[in-house]
């Protein structure tokens, strides 16, 4: 039976994707039974520590790929600055590309030159998108995506509602490394060392040791000091629910593991997911061995977040994974032959591969001298398959040979290599393409230029704010409070939208009470949010969140509805100056570093009581003194800042070269005081009161 058939059985099974860092880990989640395979190549990937793949090593594996009935899904998933859109581009014409089943897609911009460069290969929305609603998947679904990679945040009951209500395919990972922040939502690596998370490059400070501080002093929140280090993710005891959950595809992380690594793992899913059945403790202490930080958690996927930290003992890297504890299937693909040896013709071999069918040519059989060549003699030349990927069994050989004919082995030989030849050459041929589904078009227009204010606190939102930003934005709560105060001009406020959305039906209520009050603006972080502000009517801003880096992003997101559009913390003014689409930019203020969905102090407080409003200001303190700020909010979530506010009220002709649409100030742990001499500062062109203490523009 072929591989490609044995598959056709498991139709009614999520698929099995498997990480591929290198050639070795793509062949050995190949022989682990994987139904598809990721990987990258050594650029615009986002995992640029891993081995990846140079182009001839990716048309090598689309077609390694194709022979096993395995889809090769290719990760170009960073956020893609304007002066590299000519290497972008020259990827988009590679064999490798063009024959892919898929790619996985973070930055917009990337996504609408797939469309363009190479229509009819399926979109899959990165889960770096922060895309978690059905309302994300609509609007991803309207910009040509097929799948959506959903948060680890998730819980089962939100991985079933999102299934049951999203147009498109919804992948979940299962096994593998977690990042404390949502992903794509995280920039402490870019802000400690200047390694963008967006880019491939993280150099992941959130496995090192931090002191958690309050009011009073030190708060003891992990007895490792790792409050952002978190345990590895194994659903393997959850494989029945998550049949059930109706999910399309199970995604195991780990590009930067090894060849066993990846044997061991996929072997593991593989065979709980044909058994329909969760892992033993034997199977979950296999696991543990190969890899983990401190065993697993599923805390995410339970609702249960206590005890998820956790580390890796320094200096221990990955283990082997014995054969034998990962049973894999049969490597060879079984294949089909006929041979036709007639008098005066060429001899003809035909290999048959499911619906692939090739036949070449051999010489004419010379009249036999002595022994003539029997049917037996060519089966046993033509089975010897080898370091082909094709198994070829005596009974799948049909011969046709007329009597007292001869050719030598060599020849037979050489037929059989002419005909594997022609069966992997066969499964090279592109795949058809189709058109590109069409995106609406906006029209862009530069708006008026505003100076924008993000608080945390309606008791920021000073007079002198007031008098002197366009747009106040507040969360929530804070909003209403600051309304109805009447400190500030009503037709000046706007509502600071949830940093991440898991709820469609809450923005839903959140719009709703806006419109009420009679808000004009919103301030969107998310797809979703942006999609239902514009279509209540909203004035919409698009955050720093959206990681806007090239024009063509910017071009998309407008698109979409937004009024305008702030690039990420990670533009120089320079390269803002040069995008041909308009953008504003954060000018002061600390940015969010990360959002986490668990409270960084969950282990000591779990929920009883919220010890980080309790002991305020809370900051995470690296092992160099720099204090970073921790904010709850709603959820038990915890934000976490920047300790380093950007600063440029000395150098106004920077910001002015910069050509933005709009000036963003973000004010997070500043008292109403200090709002208002920042606002001086900038109204003055002060030069900061201690230069080591900020961030540059």
């Amino acid at each position: 039976m072929n591989i490609t058939d044995k598959r056709r059985g498991r139709a009614t099974l999520p698929e099995l994707l498997a990480p591929a860092g290198s050639p070795e880990a793509l062949a050995a989640a190949v022989e682990a039974g994987a139904d598809a395979v990721y990987l990258g190549l050594s650029v615009f990937s986002n995992r640029m520590r891993a081995r990846n793949f140079s182009p001839r090593e990716l048309s090598d594996a689309v077609t390694l790929c194709r022979i096993y009935g395995v889809k090769l899904y290719v990760t170009l998933n960073t956020r893609v600055f304007d002066r590299e859109r000519e290497e972008l581009e020259a990827i988009c014409s590679l064999d490798g590309i063009r024959r892919a089943d898929g790619f996985i897609v973070a930055d917009p911009g990337v996504a609408a030159m797939l469309r363009e460069r190479v229509p009819g290969v399926p979109l899959h929305a990165s889960t770096q998108m922060t895309c978690s609603t059905a309302r994300d998947a609509e609007v991803l679904s309207r910009m040509g995506f097929t799948r959506m990679v959903a948060p680890r945040e998730l819980t089962e009951e939100q991985i079933k509602k999102l299934v049951r209500s999203s147009p498109l395919d919804i992948e979940i990972f299962i096994h593998g490394a977690h990042c404390v922040s949502f992903s794509g939502q995280c920039l402490m690596s870019y802000a400690m060392g200047g390694r963008s998370p967006n880019r491939g490059e993280c150099a992941q400070p959130c496995r090192m040791v931090y002191t958690v501080e309050g009011r009073n002093g030190a708060i003891d929140a992990d007895p490792c000091r790792h409050p952002l280090s978190l345990k590895d993710m194994s659903l393997a005891s959850h494989i029945p629910e998550i049949i059930g959950s109706g999910v399309a595809s199970l995604k195991i992380e780990g590009r930067q593991k090894g060849a066993d690594y990846v044997r061991g793992v996929t072997a593991t899913y593989r065979r709980l997911l044909d058994e329909r059945r969760a892992a033993t403790a034997e199977e979950t202490e296999f696991l543990e061995n190969l890899f983990s930080r401190s065993g697993f958690t599923d805390g995410y996927f339970t609702g249960n977040r206590r005890k998820m930290t956790g580390v890796r003992p320094e200096g221990e890297g990955d283990r082997t994974a014995p054969r034998k504890d990962g049973a894999a299937p049969d490597r060879k693909v079984r294949i089909t032959a006929r041979a036709v040896i007639k008098r005066g013709s060429p001899t003809a071999l035909t290999l048959t591969d499911g619906e692939i069918t090739v036949t070449v040519a051999g010489p004419c059989p010379d009249e036999a001298v002595t022994l003539p060549l029997d049917a037996d003699g060519v089966r046993s030349c033509l089975c010897k398959t080898g370091s082909t990927p094709f198994l070829l069994e005596p009974d799948d050989i049909t011969v046709e040979l007329d009597p007292s004919l001869w050719l030598t082995r060599a020849q037979l030989n050489e037929l059989r290599r002419s005909g594997t030849d022609a069966l992997i050459a066969a499964h090279k041929a592109a795949a058809p393409s189709a058109n590109g589904p069409e995106f609406p078009k906006k029209e862009i227009t530069r708006p008026a230029f505003k100076r924008v204010a993000v608080m945390l606190r309606a008791e920021q939102a000073t007079e002198e704010a007031a008098r002197y930003f366009d747009i106040l934005y507040l969360p929530g709560e804070e909003l209403f409070g600051a309304k109805d105060e009447k400190r500030i001009p009503s037709e000046k406020l706007g509502l600071y939208l949830p940093p991440v959305s898991l709820s469609d039906e809450e923005t839903e209520k959140a719009l709703g009470s806006a419109r009420e009050a009679g808000i004009k603006y919103v301030s969107a972080n998310t797809l979703s949010q942006l999609d239902a502000a514009k279509s209540s009517g909203f004035d919409v801003t698009a955050t720093q969140r959206f990681n806007v880096t090239s024009s063509a992003a910017a071009e998309q997101i407008c698109s979409l509805g937004a009024d305008r559009v702030t690039a990420s913390v990670e533009l120089s003014a320079a390269a803002l100056s040069h995008l041909t689409r308009p953008v504003g930019a954060v000018v002061y203020g600390r940015f969010p570093l990360m959002m986490t969905e668990r409270c960084i102090l969950t282990d000591r407080c779990g929920g009883k009581m919220c010890l980080m409003k309790e002991t305020a200001p809370v900051f995470l303190t690296d092992r160099k003194g720099a204090k970073m700020p921790a904010v709850p909010i709603p959820g038990c979530r915890t934000l976490i800042f920047n300790a380093n506010p950007t600063w440029c009220a000395d150098r106004p002709d920077t910001v002015k070269k910069a050509n933005l649409t709009h000036t963003v100030f973000l004010f997070t742990t500043e008292t109403p005081q200090q709002v208002d001499r920042v606002i001086a500062a900038y109204e003055n062109g002060e030069a900061p009161a201690d230069p080591g203490a900020i961030r540059r523009f």
